[in-house]
């Protein structure tokens, strides 16, 4: 009797280890298509580069079709230069393009790298870079840059494009600023605060000294202002204590006026979990800047027959799908100011730690911008019709309007149609 359970086990435990053995050796078959698929995409698409490419349009927009349309105000990364704090944290000469040139496609059909053309591997702290950047969005109807501002309690970091474009006068297009008001740690995780490199935090007079560094940028005569009022953007109201935080904000817009202005045109982001309370803050509004109301509302892209690699971590999500039920038009907030993605795809960093893409191309950018252009044509006061566009030159999270390799000048050609038409 017990030779024969024996008997029984083991022939049992072969079956079974058959059966799983033939299902790894068709799982293994089909992945070895999958990946023969991938690579022959992969030679296709490096041979093949040109399928999408938009050349460099030979005419300008003409001002009339700027005045008739909001005002198109688009984020711009000054991270694009060798200093100090990069080469203690990340290596001698580390810039933002060692995350942009060191990225590879994680599944078939993903657009990876982006690289650039025209502008292309640049470094801001030379002027004639931001003179053809500047030629560039005039040429395609840019009406300004919103410089992203890192102060942290009277200390400035990657201030040298900032400083050299104040300076210089004839780098002649509106600017406003847009504290990116994080704690900034090594792993450029949304302020991770894990090995920190700055500590964000709100110390006793820092209204005080936050003005006073600020109001030389206020006073440009390119500075862009809504009513006689600054326009400044924080990213983030959850970031510091509420009540210190209430107490700055305040002291700030009254520090404000004893250099001649009413007031600071005060905006913050929706970047949180929850709903933002700006009005709480004092602030006058909200730019609609975070890509979490995107990710909830677009569906994820279906990967079904492509090659993924096994070691991928991230999400993808279709914009087609958000753009097609009209789920961009955010209704969430009393006084919003919308802004169209150029793209996302932070894989570059982040491709094996939680990546976030937005599955999109120059069609579907023009689509964005062109319904939320109308919609503020339709919804704000003539002073206040700005539309924002993230971003210029966030190449390392794939949100760039300056021209790549795989699409030359789409991304800035959707821009000149939609003001055109």
């Amino acid at each position: 009797m017990l030779e024969r359970i024996i008997r029984i086990y083991f022939y049992i435990k072969n079956k079974i280890l058959f059966f799983c053995n033939n299902i790894n050796y068709r799982i293994f078959n089909n992945n070895n298509k999958l990946k023969i698929k991938y690579l022959d995409w992969l030679i296709s698409t490096n041979i093949n580069n040109k399928e999408f490419f938009i050349p460099l349009s030979k005419t300008s927009i003409s001002e009339s079709d700027i005045q008739k349309n909001p005002k198109l105000i688009t984020f711009y990364l000054p991270q694009f230069y060798e200093n100090e704090v990069n080469d203690k944290n990340f290596g001698k000469g580390f810039m933002e393009w060692y995350n942009v040139t060191k990225c590879i496609p994680q599944y078939t059909g993903h657009y990876q790298p982006h690289l650039p053309i025209d502008v292309g591997f640049y470094n801001l702290t030379h002027d004639d870079i931001m003179y053809r950047q500047i030629e560039l969005a005039k040429q395609y109807g840019i009406s300004g840059f919103c410089f992203y501002y890192y102060w942290f309690s009277g200390d400035r970091l990657l201030e040298k494009p900032l400083e050299n474009f104040l300076k210089n006068k004839e780098l002649n297009i509106p600017f406003c600023l847009f504290w990116a008001n994080e704690t900034w740690s090594h792993l450029w995780d949304n302020g991770n605060h894990r090995d920190i490199i700055k500590k964000q935090e709100l110390l006793d007079n820092d209204d005080e000294k936050f003005i006073n560094d600020i109001i030389r940028y206020f006073k440009d005569e390119r500075y862009i202002k809504i009513n006689n009022k600054p326009l400044l953007i924080i990213y983030k109201t959850q970031i510091f204590p509420e009540e210190k935080f209430k107490k700055f904000i305040i002291s700030i817009k009254n520090k404000i006026k004893k250099f001649g202005f009413e007031d600071i045109y005060l905006l913050t982001t929706d970047n949180a979990a929850s709903k933002v309370d700006y009005e709480k803050y004092n602030f006058d509004g909200i730019v609609e800047f975070s890509n979490q109301y995107i990710y909830e509302t677009c569906k994820s892209l279906n990967l079904k027959g492509k090659f993924v690699n096994p070691n991928f971590k991230g999400k993808i999500y279709d914009v087609k799908s958000m753009l097609d039920e009209k789920k961009h038009i955010n209704t969430n907030y009393k006084n919003s100011f919308k802004c169209a993605c150029a793209g996302w795809d932070n894989s570059s960093r982040k491709a094996y730690s939680g990546a976030q893409i937005l599955h999109m191309c120059p069609v579907e950018f023009k689509h964005w911008l062109n319904d939320i252009i109308d919609w503020t044509k339709q919804n704000r006061s003539e002073d206040s019709q700005y539309v924002f566009i993230d971003s210029w030159n966030e190449w390392a999270e794939g949100a760039h309007l300056e021209p790549d390799q795989k699409y030359g000048y789409a991304y800035l050609q959707a821009v000149k149609d939609v003001l055109e038409e």
